[in-house]
């Protein structure tokens, strides 16, 4: 029934389109993982002399459960909205695994080797891309005290995944059916959390109205030239690690409070309302300061990271930063 259900989640996530596409692919394909390691793990454990294939198959789903982890992990905290090259550096092992299943030493032809070594080390690597994503979460969660979208969820999956390694890795010393007891226990959870949000999101209009306040028009505007002072007379928008509760408490609002007002009367979240700040700076930076790159008019206006720049900019103005700047100087050479 775990398996089942994880199937039907699988699906939700890769197929929805709902929240990030990257994070939700991240998630979708590490759940799809986990249903091949956990059913392999039940055909097994009923089957011993299970086919080879189904084997190789479940060892595979085995070796991408970290990754996987770690991508939907980091996607997750940065925001991520394009696709990164640079990640399938981390697939390596698991594209090595199998050749070498294919075309040296299946688990078939020896079963000792697999067993004893190539397992072990699958668990390892499995395991330390789930201590990665561990110390990745709590790092930016609790030492730098940065909130991130879906903090909660993304730390109930990371410690999903964990006690299902956990499980697994110490199966010699309870039983081989553990992980799957575990798993299962955490698709109930994951689709308990999941039915619980979809209900807030239909409750949330309503709610919102009651919970925000109605002010005067010139409450309205005060809080409005706030805002603006704190994001643009105080340069907070050039902050890169600028957050929502940081500017809710600098505008003298709650940070539901501020959300709330935002989203009513500014009719933007808090992203689209530090970015739209961040990329005004950056077209007059384009235009008057021409001596310097791209990249560092970009990290200058508040940026992260070059690709974080240019994604925001080319949403907000059509085009790439440095065709903006292309176009503006050919206009004015007319």
């Amino acid at each position: 029934m775990g398996v089942i259900n994880g199937l039907f989640l699988t699906g939700y996530f890769l197929l929805g389109k709902r929240g990030n596409r990257y994070v939700n692919v991240y998630l979708g394909l590490m759940l799809l993982a986990l249903v091949i390691r956990i059913g392999k793990s039940v055909f097994f454990y009923f089957d011993s002399g299970l086919n080879g294939v189904y084997i190789h198959i479940g060892l595979l789903g085995c070796a991408a459960i970290g990754p996987m982890c770690w991508y939907f992990v980091r996607s997750q905290i940065s925001g991520q909205k394009e696709f990164d090259p640079r990640s399938l550096w981390h697939l390596l092992p698991l594209v090595g695994l199998t050749l070498f299943a294919i075309f040296f030493v299946s688990y078939h032809e020896n079963r000792r080797l697999w067993s004893g070594y190539i397992v072990r080390g699958i668990y390892v690597y499995w395991g330390l891309y789930t201590f990665l994503s561990m110390y990745y979460v709590l790092h930016h969660r609790y030492i730098k005290g940065k909130r991130f979208a879906e903090d909660l969820w993304t730390q109930g999956v990371v410690l999903g995944v964990f006690l299902i390694w956990l499980a697994y890795y110490t199966s010699s010393f309870t039983s081989y059916l553990t992980g799957s007891f575990t798993f299962s226990f955490l698709m109930y959870l994951l689709a308990g959390i999941l039915l619980h949000q979809l209900r807030e999101r239909k409750q949330a209009p309503s709610r919102r109205a009651k919970e925000l306040p109605n002010p005067a028009i010139s409450e309205v505007s005060e809080i409005k030239k706030r805002i603006s002072e704190a994001l643009v007379d105080e340069e907070r928008y050039k902050n890169p690690d600028l957050t929502m509760p940081i500017l809710a408490k600098a505008v003298s609002l709650t940070p539901h409070q501020f959300s709330l007002f935002i989203n009513e009367y500014l009719g933007q979240n808090f992203s689209q309302l530090v970015n739209a700040h961040r990329i005004q700076a950056a077209k007059e930076m384009l235009l008057s300061q021409s001596h310097l790159t791209v990249e560092a008019i970009g990290y200058d206006s508040g940026f992260n990271s070059p690709s974080t720049f240019y994604t925001a900019f080319k949403k907000a103005t059509g085009m790439t930063p440095t065709a903006y700047r292309k176009q503006a100087i050919v206009s004015s050479d007319l």
